[in-house]
């Protein structure tokens, strides 16, 4: 991916996709996880896809102008839940799932909320890839990890390099260097 090419987010209202393509991206990106901890059975996911996950909780991952993947989010009183995370294979493994979870959880910092998601133990390639982005396990149970993003009030790496390459004297945290 090109560093300069532009990740965003956009209501799936405005790009507009067949609920049976946006499922195939689902069992496309979950299958193995959900087969080998429940078994896959094609009805029962297809209808709690469509009751868990309605189109306006939705958004289009923009890469430039083409659509890339979708999250699924539902805000909570002190947190943003974080519901799918879908790429499209061609686009994973090349940024821009960073770029997306950095624009979620600089979102939810605004308004002082953490970003908490749940992951099939089992998964591990996304397990580490939300620890890479600073998301700590919290709890666990035979099936899943519930991961929350650091203290909204705190620092992201990004300001912390910011702050320190902005001041000589002083801390990433702004605090007098004795």
């Amino acid at each position: 991916m090109n560093e300069n090419t532009a990740v965003r987010l956009s209501p799936l209202s405005d790009y507009p996709i067949d609920r049976s393509d946006l499922f195939a991206l689902c069992k496309l990106s979950l299958f193995e996880f959900i087969d080998q901890t429940f078994g896959w059975v094609e009805n029962f996911q297809q209808s709690r896809f469509d009751k868990s996950y309605p189109d306006e909780a939705f958004s289009v991952i923009l890469l430039g102008a083409q659509a890339v993947g979708y999250v699924s989010q539902k805000s909570e009183l002190d947190s943003l839940h974080l519901s799918l995370l879908l790429l499209q294979p061609a686009h994973r493994r090349r940024g821009v799932g960073r770029k997306v979870m950095q624009s979620i959880t600089e979102t939810a910092s605004l308004t002082g909320k953490f970003v908490t998601l749940s992951c099939f133990l089992c998964n591990k390639p996304a397990l580490t890839f939300y620890r890479k982005q600073g998301f700590v396990i919290v709890s666990t149970d035979e099936c899943f990890a519930t991961l929350q993003s650091p203290s909204p009030y705190a620092p992201s790496p990004r300001q912390l390099v910011e702050r320190s390459t902005a001041t000589d004297n002083k801390d990433p945290y702004n605090r007098p260097v004795k």
